[in-house]
């Protein structure tokens, strides 16, 4: 009976209008499945993208970029870029050659002297700044009498602050070094030479300190007496007892001299950071840099922060590395009073204060006891 009813005509009408209805409802949803664009689809996608637009995924983030950091060294707080090459806490770690960030070639004399072709706005003791040597140095290589110097001139800049001796019939390390009013020791450890070695009569030496004074006719006085002038700057070469005390108590973690084809123009006193630095004797500031971390080797020219106080004697003594420089430029001090804290900034491989006596003409002393 229940399947007889199917049979009647009014059944198989509602039927056949129920299938029709359902065929018709069904055909865009297979029409989407084989064709790839959908209108209302389409719109719908573009209104969803709109809305989460904001929201940053893998799909709609930006190319990851970095922007170099600023980060510009202090010059002026250049007392020189350092080729120095020193150990253990000085300048330079054992396993590393600092150069000045200045453009030079090598010289067809010596690898050890290199050739600086002057740009605009250069001066000489800019020049001597960025090479850490003395302006006398460069006057001396050069033949220059005065502090002019012209764009494009070339200049053989020694690799530290002396004279450059070729070697002549006779001379012997002893006879150079008196003619320079140098070091015996110093010339042997710096050209890598023994004692007993004899030189060689053309060779190059490199005096390390070494000065050359210039002659001229001497004068008198304008009242007469009689009395003969210098004709040189007067230069000491050994510091005076007593004039200059310890800036710090710590142990000389680097002396004072040549070392590994470098030289080294001061001493290196260990100590803890922020510990006080003393003036070594009385004076007047002329240099004090601020502005140094620690980790940016070029900053003031490789000394970091640091002070530089003139003396009455022609000297002028410099304290490097520091943390933080206290006294400021004009200020008259005292010896002992308190200028700095012990750091570790600049070319620096450690806490330590470098502790540098510099004579008029530019050379460096042995400072004294150390």
């Amino acid at each position: 009976m229940k399947i007889a009813l199917f049979t009647k005509p009014y059944i198989i009408k509602v039927c056949s209008l129920f299938m029709t209805i359902s065929i018709i409802t069904a055909t865009p949803l297979m029409a989407s499945a084989f064709w790839p664009f959908d209108g209302n689809k389409a719109q719908a996608d573009t209104e969803d993208t709109s809305s989460n637009a904001d929201v940053v995924n893998s799909q709609n983030m930006d190319l990851l970029t970095i922007e170099p950091s600023v980060n510009p060294d202090i010059k002026n707080a250049d007392t020189q870029t350092d080729p120095i090459i020193t150990q253990n806490e000085s300048f330079i770690s054992s396993d590393e050659i600092y150069v000045p960030d200045v453009k030079f070639e090598k010289s067809t004399i010596s690898d050890q002297i290199s050739v600086y072709t002057v740009e605009k706005g250069d001066t000489l003791s800019e020049i001597a700044d960025d090479f850490d040597v003395s302006v006398n140095t460069i006057r001396w290589e050069n033949n220059i009498s005065g502090n002019t110097v012209s764009v494009g001139q070339k200049l053989n800049i020694l690799p530290m602050t002396g004279v450059k001796h070729i070697v002549k019939s006779g001379d012997t390390v002893s006879k150079i070094a008196d003619k320079y009013e140098a070091d015996v020791d110093d010339i042997l450890i710096f050209n890598g030479i023994s004692k007993g070695d004899a030189l060689k009569q053309g060779d190059i030496i490199f005096v390390p300190n070494g000065i050359i004074k210039t002659v001229s006719v001497p004068k008198t006085t304008s009242g007469g007496s009689g009395k003969i002038e210098p004709s040189y700057d007067t230069n000491i070469t050994k510091a005076p007892s007593g004039y200059y005390m310890r800036p710090v108590p710590g142990p000389v973690t680097s002396p004072y001299g040549s070392r590994h084809g470098g030289f080294h123009p001061g001493v290196d006193l260990g100590g803890s950071r922020g510990e006080t630095v003393l003036a070594a004797a009385s004076g007047v500031v002329v240099i004090s840099i601020n502005g140094c971390v620690e980790g940016r080797k070029s900053c003031g020219g490789g000394y970091g922060n640091h002070i530089a106080i003139e003396h009455p004697n022609g000297t002028m003594t410099i304290y490097g590395h520091l943390t933080k420089a206290i006294a400021n430029v004009g200020q008259s001090i005292s010896q002992g009073d308190e200028i700095g804290t012990l750091g570790s900034t600049g070319n620096s491989t450690g806490p330590h204060v470098h502790f540098e006596i510099r004579n008029s003409n530019g050379s460096t002393m042995r400072p004294p006891v150390y």
